[in-house]
């Protein structure tokens, strides 16, 4: 299995982790009054940092990492695409939490509703589009070839949901659509494969469908289950280690062992 690291277009593929730390910053800063009250006040964002080790490496295997933390690849921030994302929820948490989406004049926040599976979700997002199709999240790196599905809880008539294909320039290559049956509360997926040159994809849904929660996008060729959102659209690399465990022969070469740190940022 592999992790991504990179622009969109441009993903380098890095080997998976032998062990990833993930730990988002605290939401409250802290303060205690002379009277002994402690007071908090909310930070707006939480940003994650993933601490990333790979016990045993071959030789070369760190080349491509190397490159960004010395700044071949420009001083970023990168795509970071973890296991957990492309296998799971490619959306950023606040995304997956409807907290952020791309901003439409059919698209307004919704309150708590029932999921598909009878439990509360806390977010949803209302939609009032006649005609047509409206993109909910743009930009999702995708690779050519490697199946993406997108999948959401919708309510309406005959629902619909779709994802679109783009190139470097955003011109759209492809376009997906899946169809619910009935009107109540239902789980809808729809599964494409990018076309030769697509680098991004967009989804969202169609006229007749009022209500969305917990959206999912992940690079499999059916719908997995719900889980909350891994992806990350902004991180920067730091901090790599390069331990010499072992000394091969001409050729093998050398076995290392790596660790270094990803962070978000905005």
């Amino acid at each position: 299995m592999m992790e991504y690291l990179g622009e969109l277009g441009r993903l380098v593929p890095l080997r998976c982790a032998s062990a990833e730390r993930v730990q988002a910053a605290g939401r409250y800063r802290e303060s205690v009054t002379v009277e002994g009250r402690r007071r908090v006040q909310v930070v707006p964002a939480s940003p994650r940092t993933w601490d990333v080790s790979w016990d045993l490496a071959y030789a070369g295997e760190a080349a491509a990492l190397s490159a960004f933390t010395t700044g071949a690849w420009g001083p970023g921030p990168w795509h970071w695409l973890p296991l957990q994302a492309h296998r799971g929820n490619l959306l950023t948490p606040r995304e997956a939490d409807l907290m952020e989406w791309t901003t439409r004049p059919e698209l307004s926040a919704g309150g708590p509703v029932r999921d598909v599976d009878g439990a509360w979700t806390a977010r949803s997002l209302l939609h009032s589009a006649a005609s047509g199709w409206t993109s909910i999240f743009v930009g999702l790196p995708v690779i050519a070839g490697t199946p993406v599905t997108w999948s959401c809880d919708v309510t309406g008539s005959s629902p619909k949901t779709t994802m679109t294909f783009h190139d470097v320039s955003g011109a759209v290559l492809a376009e997906v659509t899946a169809t619910g049956a009935g009107s109540g509360m239902q789980r809808v997926s729809v599964t494409g494969t990018p076309p030769s040159g697509a680098v991004t994809a967009r989804v969202g849904v169609r006229s007749g469908v009022s209500r969305v929660a917990r959206p999912q996008v992940s690079w499999t060729p059916q719908a997995v289950p719900w889980s909350r959102g891994h992806g990350c659209r902004a991180a920067v690399v730091d901090g790599l280690t390069d331990d010499l465990l072992y000394m091969a022969d001409e050729r093998v070469g050398a076995y290392t062992a790596h660790g270094f740190t990803v962070m978000e940022v905005s």
